[in-house]
């Protein structure tokens, strides 16, 4: 049996016993086994080297698909055994061992952000991982193994993604933002020291939403517009998250 292979940060780990994921339910419609290297908070660099170490070993053959979902620019995989410590922004006000950091690790970080860090770098290094993927997309299709790179999150780039499927949009702004009533409910959301509880930061109806438009671009070979599906939104905020349950996570809730 032919295997679906799922690369990418929190848009696409894996949550066990849940399995109405949105990959899982693609995986059932084309037939196909599934297995998930995402992770939670990861940088591009990490998901790259997950993909590669793979590729290496000849894991994926002919009638494979392939499935990555890219992460934001502003991330980096600062620590080899901590790939979930990527964003700065997030962490700068909270002490290290929160993240299994020596004090030394954090000043490490802070000293990159002062003196090396800058819009244009993260800029550039998201073009140099784009025009990467599209080098592999060509190697991929030679070997007759789809690739579809889904960015997770708006990233400036001149690059666009060459893959079996070509993508436009982002999950982010066309998924993960819209279902919350608004920019306050977002906002209020996040605010709080949970974390998100939606797998994969989206609603459960939208999960389907996603699979089937991917089913239906690597059957027609038509490009997948995130900004044009029939997702479900403005739904989401504190005072109507109780009411969602059967649309979030099963083991989040709190």
């Amino acid at each position: 049996m032919n295997k679906l292979w799922i690369y990418g940060d929190s848009y696409a780990a894996e949550h066990e016993g849940v399995e109405w994921q949105w990959y899982k339910d693609l995986a059932a419609v084309r037939k196909l086994d599934y297995e998930s290297f995402a992770d939670y908070g990861v940088a591009n660099e990490w998901i790259c080297m997950k993909f590669i170490e793979d590729f290496k070993r000849g894991m994926h053959t002919q009638g494979d698909t392939v499935i990555v979902v890219t992460t934001h620019a502003d991330r980096h995989w600062f620590l080899w055994d901590l790939p979930s410590v990527s964003n700065y922004a997030s962490m700068k006000d909270l002490p290290p061992d929160n993240f299994q950091m020596t004090p030394e690790q954090m000043q490490a970080i802070e000293l990159y952000y002062k003196h090396i860090q800058s819009g244009y770098t993260n800029a550039w290094k998201y073009d140099a991982t784009t025009a990467w993927w599209n080098a592999y997309a060509l190697t991929l299709r030679t070997a007759g193994i789809n690739l579809i790179v889904i960015p997770g999150f708006n990233n400036t780039t001149d690059i666009l993604h060459e893959g079996t499927v070509s993508v436009r949009g982002s999950l982010f702004d066309a998924v993960c933002a819209p279902e919350f009533k608004n920019q306050s409910a977002m906002d209020k959301y996040y605010a709080r020291p949970l974390p998100d509880q939606r797998v994969n930061h989206m609603l459960r109806d939208n999960h389907h939403v996603l699979a089937e438009a991917l089913n239906t671009c690597l059957t027609d070979h038509t490009t997948l517009d995130l900004d044009k599906l029939p997702w479900i939104t403005h739904k989401l905020s504190l005072s109507t998250e109780p009411m969602l349950k059967g649309q979030l996570s099963p083991k989040l809730l709190r």
